[in-house]
């Protein structure tokens, strides 16, 4: 797949997860001044691997070496989409991942739950 380094991306996103099980999440790239946004989804029913949330660090810094995105101005949203069901867990929700980087690798990432008004406000801010 041919890197495209452009200030905006939207596409499915395919990547080696656990076991080098391949494995795929949608993935919206917006690149800023000041930082640069990425929401990884996860694709629940077409997804034949590792979930975004299993994979956060290493996916985390794949898509900042592939994409030129420098690790202290990164964040990184998890984005789980409505799959209009009465269950709680299978709601729409967004978390921003932190992470702590040493020598070169992300590790221990928290997560803070955003509404999708927060989400918005960070991508037009």
């Amino acid at each position: 797949m041919e890197t495209n380094v452009s200030n905006y991306q939207d596409q499915i996103y395919h990547f080696n997860g656990l076991w080098d099980v391949p494995s795929i999440c949608g993935l919206k790239i917006i690149k800023k001044k000041d930082n640069a946004i990425i929401i990884a989804t996860d694709l629940f029913d077409e997804n034949p691997g590792t979930s975004i949330t299993e994979w956060n660090t290493k996916l985390a810094k794949e898509l900042c070496d592939k994409y030129e995105i420098d690790y202290n101005q990164l964040i990184f949203i998890e984005h789980t989409p409505d799959k209009k069901t009465k269950l709680s867990f299978n709601q729409e929700s967004f978390f921003k991942v932190d992470f702590d980087i040493e020598d070169d690798k992300f590790e221990n990432p928290q997560w803070q739950e955003l509404t999708k008004e927060e989400v918005d406000n960070l991508i037009t801010e």
